[in-house]
């Protein structure tokens, strides 16, 4: 019995964790030249320019991850630990932005 318990406990935590965890880029963002944390990124969808993103990850002693998805979450662009400027290649607001890192990353925006 309190093996079934624990399962059923264990699955809904899971489940739960699903849930309420995942990560939507309902808030878009402005493409201006920023400093932004770990995070799931989209340009405004009023926004109708594309832009070539440039990036650089601040806190050279800590793992850190970008990655670019286009509209059907198919990868575009990923790197890790670029610790100079990179070149991210052109976005629009149908690409969303994932910054994995614990520390900053600075994106810069160059309108196309």
């Amino acid at each position: 019995m309190k093996k079934r318990f624990f399962i059923l406990l264990s699955s809904l935590i899971i489940v739960l964790n699903f849930i309420i965890l995942t990560a939507h880029a309902n808030v878009p963002i402005q493409p201006v030249d920023a400093v932004y944390k770990q995070g799931i990124y989209q340009i405004n969808s009023s926004d109708i320019n594309s832009y070539n993103l440039q990036y650089q990850f601040l806190n050279p002693d800590k793992n850190s991850a970008i990655i670019v998805l286009d509209q059907n979450a198919d990868i575009v662009y990923k790197n890790i630990n670029c610790n100079r400027k990179c070149n991210a290649g052109t976005i629009t607001n149908k690409n969303t932005i994932v910054l994995i890192t614990d520390g900053e990353v600075a994106l810069y925006f160059t309108k196309e």
